[in-house]
């Protein structure tokens, strides 16, 4: 019995996982978090800023596409990493995390545009290297984001001056440096003259019109829904207007919200599309060779809540009016219990499949394929493109019991809290933590594993982008086996800093 026992508490012991053989401390994740993050600020980045993915000897980076070193990304690239370390230093007080904070806010008010929003991306080397990336990767992608095909020289709201302006609008709020305001300023002058007069806003600004492909004319200019650039739009004035006491956005807002009502389509097609013309009915727009004239499940989810969202700002029942018509819509193009099994999709209870687009005029689900250099829409459910969806899960259970909820209530009882009739902020004020979540705390086995990892090298491994196989010359390196990522980085800085304020 003396020779078993140590033999059951050795197995008993390499049964256990690794977090779980020792106690963890704060100490021990604050190493972790301040180790990653040094390498991160004075490794990786440059003048502040940040990509996506790096070679670890940096032989080749990557944003969206494979990029030039001199170039920062902006799509959830330097904002989306500037607002980590925020978080990071609201959950420690360690300063080096506001200190990487503002360096990527230099950064992005280094890549700020004259007219005062931000494409994809910037190059520190300048706008002629910019455009010769832009032709590089014209050139050397047979399949790509084919946003990035053009060079226009304009800024987008496509994941790009959102991203840009709602970082320093939070930079500028935490301690109301004067510096960052300049540059809010000129955000919030190029939202104003950007806008429509019936209240939306463009892909791109300055508009241009000179990117025609395969016969169809630029998108850039159409009212743009895709991505949340309305919502997001909406909710950034809104902060402006409650936050740095800007009344002259107060306009702009109203018109941005009766602008969701005048592009809901007629029934039985009473949704919205990603893009929409400017023709005399704002009837939807094409954009991408993979994104079609249609009317899109997504963007008309969204538009309902947005909706009832504005019923809730300002009590005005015109904006519940036409919601029914959304819903029924929506139930017009969901799939079928065969349909939903052909696509191996299982749903939630409250959840629906739809097409992602449904043909203007019919309402037939339209495909998309690539092949032989080219994309093409049909009404074949088979051999679809794998990198941006045919059918979407849309969660209309809570969006039919908020609608019921709220036609149930007085509209006295619905407005509480506006920010548009009320003193309250809450609704546009930044919250502590940005990408945290407060009472959702990661398991210590699951940290432990995170520090472990960090022991053998200075960085979170991340899968190579799938883009890497394909090279538009600039680098002769081969495909790295694992990349640094900025993604993979923020990811485990969120769980960690999760773990710090939820134990």
């Amino acid at each position: 019995m003396k020779r078993i026992l140590p033999l059951i508490a050795l197995l008993c012991a390499l049964c256990i996982p690794a977090g779980a053989a020792r106690k963890l401390t704060d100490k021990d994740v604050l190493q972790t978090m301040k180790a990653a993050t040094t390498f991160m600020v004075e490794k990786v980045s440059l003048n502040g800023s940040y990509l996506w993915n790096y070679s670890p000897d940096f032989s080749r980076v990557w944003g969206e596409l494979e990029c030039k070193p001199t170039m920062m990304w902006i799509e959830r690239g330097t904002p989306a990493m500037g607002d980590v370390f925020l978080d990071a230093y609201h959950a420690t007080g360690d300063s080096y995390y506001l200190e990487a904070a503002r360096a990527a806010a230099n950064a992005i008010i280094w890549a700020q545009l004259p007219c005062g929003g931000w494409n994809y991306m910037a190059d520190f080397a300048g706008e002629a290297s910019l455009a010769d990336w832009y032709e590089r990767v014209a050139a050397g992608y047979t399949y790509c984001a084919q946003e990035h095909l053009h060079y226009a020289g304009n800024a987008t709201f496509d994941d790009g001056t959102i991203d840009a302006a709602n970082f320093l609008l939070r930079m500028y709020m935490e301690d109301m440096d004067p510096m960052y305001r300049p540059a809010i300023d000129k955000a919030i002058d190029f939202m104003l003259e950007s806008q429509y007069p019936v209240g939306g806003w463009p892909q791109r600004y300055p508009l241009k019109y000179d990117f025609i492909r395969n016969g169809k004319a630029d998108y850039s200019s159409f009212i743009t829904i895709n991505d949340g650039v309305h919502t997001n739009n909406i909710r950034f004035l809104l902060r402006c207007y409650k936050l740095l006491g800007d009344k002259r956005l107060l306009e702009p807002i109203i018109r941005a919200m009766s602008c969701v009502q005048v592009l809901q389509g007629g029934k039985p097609q009473a949704g919205w599309a990603m893009q929409h013309q400017l023709d005399l009915t704002y009837s939807p727009g094409h954009a991408r060779d993979f994104e079609p004239r249609g009317y899109a499940s997504t963007a008309t989810a969204e538009m309902i809540g947005n909706l009832m969202m504005f019923y809730r700002w300002t009590g005005d029942s015109k904006f519940l009016a036409r919601i029914p018509d959304a819903f029924e819509f929506l139930e017009t193009i969901k799939y079928s219990p065969e349909e939903v099994a052909f696509f191996q999709v299982t749903l939630r209870e409250g959840q629906i499949l739809c097409p992602t687009f449904a043909e203007v005029g019919t309402n037939r689900p339209l495909y998309l394929h690539r092949g032989n250099g080219k994309y093409w829409v049909d009404y074949d459910r088979n051999n679809l493109i794998t990198h941006y969806r045919s059918t979407r899960t849309i969660n209309i259970g809570p969006l039919r019991e908020e609608y019921q909820r709220l036609t149930s209530i007085p509209v006295e009882e619905a407005t509480v809290g506006s920010p548009l009739l009320s003193d309250d902020n809450s609704e546009a004020a930044f919250g502590k933590y940005n990408v945290a979540s407060i009472g959702r705390a990661p398991s210590a086995e699951m940290i432990a594993g995170l520090i472990d990892m960090l022991k053998d090298k200075p960085y979170w491994p991340g899968r190579p982008p799938g883009v890497s196989g394909e090279n538009p010359g600039f680098s002769d390196a081969p495909r790295p086996e694992e990349v640094i990522s900025t993604q993979t980085y923020m990811q485990n800085m969120t769980q960690l800093i999760n773990y710090l304020i939820n134990k």
